[in-house]
């Protein structure tokens, strides 16, 4: 979602209008800037029929709780996620991705969406799974897309904030920015200490294996052509598949195919732009393939290969 919080949300939203009859949705949501970096969407609405909402939108980093209702999220390549009141679910991506949210007909859905600035990460110190894993209730991340997104219970802190966002007692503006932005840090930290309780992924057991998890990262950085597997990594450096893979996103932040193709495609781009034929450059990176290249390029640039090569 791009523009002002108000039109972001207004277009998501005013997507469903074809499946929601003549349901006036501005009656439904309310839209909150409670400071720079922070933005909150109440929504309140309960469709007759199922609706259903096709989204897009660029990096984002999002935490929605739903108060009441059902319905699915899903980000496209992932399996749907099953939302129902009480479930909190957290939502990053590092570009742009495409959807379906399906809100279940007869049914009052009341969610509090409040997303941030990607700039709070950095100030966490990075993604969050990287330092406290990613055992939640239910994954329905797509790495490959470079999108995560997990739910889970809320905690009793967490719905009581929501709630809290929805009947904010405060009408003077600058006392009810200050309360809301408190609020919106609140949830984040209620989700750090979720994510904290929850996590599962097994620990490396000894800076042995931490470093074999460095080791496996210059492998891939460093032999870009070779066909690498889970189970082949895992081999070649000495450590078992559940640990490589836990550890890597742990340790690294992405998965490792997702890992794989992000150093392929940089890569790729740096030899282009050195004026490498796309058919050198698709063999230097692993590809046989000159179709799967091309668009596994086009999916992480926006450009074809050759497209890129004239441009640079």
């Amino acid at each position: 979602m791009g523009g002002t919080p108000q039109t972001a949300y207004a277009r998501w939203l005013s997507a469903a209008v074809p499946l929601m009859h003549d349901l006036d949705w501005q009656r439904h949501l309310k839209v909150e800037q409670p400071g720079e970096g922070i933005s909150m969407a109440l929504l309140d609405i309960m469709p007759r029929e199922d609706a259903h909402i096709a989204v897009s939108g660029p990096p984002t980093f999002s935490i929605s709780m739903f108060l009441e209702g059902a319905g699915t999220l899903s980000i496209d390549g992932g399996e749907p996620l099953e939302i129902q009141s009480g479930m909190a679910v957290f939502c990053t991506t590092d570009q742009t991705v495409t959807g379906l949210n399906v809100i279940r007909g007869g049914t009052r859905l009341r969610m509090v969406d409040v997303r941030y600035a990607r700039s709070f990460l950095t100030d966490l110190g990075g993604p969050l799974w990287r330092n406290y894993g990613s055992g939640l209730l239910v994954d329905r991340s797509v790495p490959e897309q470079g999108a995560l997104m997990m739910g889970f219970p809320a905690s009793p802190p967490l719905l009581l904030a929501a709630q809290q966002i929805t009947t904010c007692p405060y009408q003077q503006e600058d006392v009810r920015r200050l309360y809301l932005r408190a609020k919106a840090l609140e949830i984040l930290a209620g989700l750090i200490t979720a994510l904290r309780e929850a996590a599962s992924e097994p620990e490396l057991r000894n800076e042995r294996d931490r470093q074999r998890i460095v080791e496996a990262q210059q492998l891939i950085e460093s032999r870009l052509d070779e066909p690498w597997t889970i189970s082949r990594l895992a081999r070649a450096v000495c450590l078992n598949e559940k640990s490589l893979k836990s550890g890597f996103r742990t340790h690294v932040g992405h998965s490792i195919h997702a890992y794989l193709i992000k150093v392929r495609m940089e890569a790729a781009a740096s030899m282009l732009a050195q004026g490498q034929s796309v058919t050198e450059v698709a063999l230097a990176t692993g590809f046989g393939n000159l179709s799967h290249f091309s668009k596994t390029f086009r999916k992480a640039t926006g450009l074809s290969p050759r497209e890129y090569a004239r441009r640079t």
